[in-house]
């Protein structure tokens, strides 16, 4: 949290980028007001299937998504945070790169 803060109040555009489900991550995300780029499991009459919605946000999904929805070559510096393999992707976009709240080169 302590984080998310410095990046506010540096006025950076923040997004969550995640393998976990949108289920318990979207009401999290709405109440910090962060955008969020997650996976999602598929509804059928009002049950989930047990499938993925689209495609796991995961690997080079987590690095497409991100691209798609923001232009970030008008970015002067891009921050990314990581902490499992399939971060790898995510990370390689960015300028400031932290893996499990280490810096990395």
């Amino acid at each position: 949290m302590a984080r998310l803060q410095w990046h506010r109040e540096r006025g950076d555009t923040i997004a969550i980028v995640s393998g976990a489900f949108d289920a318990y991550l979207a009401p999290w995300c709405r109440t910090q007001e962060l955008t969020l780029f997650c996976s999602s499991l598929e509804q059928r009459d009002g049950r989930l299937t047990g499938r993925y919605r689209g495609a796991q946000c995961v690997g080079a999904e987590k690095a497409r998504r991100v691209r798609e929805h923001y232009d970030l070559g008008r970015f002067a510096a891009i921050h990314a945070y990581g902490d499992t393999p399939e971060d790898r992707e995510l990370l390689a976009l960015a300028r400031h790169r932290h893996y499990r709240g280490e810096p990395v080169a």
